[in-house]
């Protein structure tokens, strides 16, 4: 079965993305988000995911992008969310550190695929293409 992966690309108002640094396995930064859990819709689960990553309440913008890597069965889509709000955050068995990054600034410990989404964000992000309403 495939699986489903959904992240966001949160943006402040100095147009810098926000990144989570994991604690398992590479311990990179990434773009915050997860694999959907069974029957929840990908807005529900970035909305989930970005909240138990960094403590932010999202409202989902539209799609950005879809990736799929068929050798893994994986597929993922990349959203694009607004901040509406913030609890309190603490580091936790998941996350170690979250932070805003300009596009010039980025960390070092970033995989490949996730210098490419974080492209197609800023990419969409002067376009402002594909907005639900």
């Amino acid at each position: 079965m495939t699986s489903v992966g959904v992240f966001a690309a949160i943006f402040d108002q100095h147009n810098r993305i926000l990144l989570v640094k994991i604690k398992y396995g590479s311990c990179n930064w990434t773009l915050p988000g997860g694999y959907l859990e069974a029957n929840e819709s990908p807005i529900d689960g970035v909305k989930r995911e970005v909240f138990e990553e960094t403590g932010y309440n999202v409202d989902v913008s539209h799609l950005i992008s879809i990736y799929s890597a068929p050798i893994k069965n994986d597929l993922v889509l990349l959203f694009r969310a607004i901040k509406t709000g913030q609890e309190n955050w603490t580091t936790n068995d998941e996350i170690e550190e979250i932070g805003f990054f300009p596009r010039e600034q980025l960390p070092h410990q970033l995989h490949a695929w996730n210098r490419r989404r974080i492209d197609d964000a800023y990419q969409n992000l002067k376009s402002n293409l594909c907005i639900f309403e």
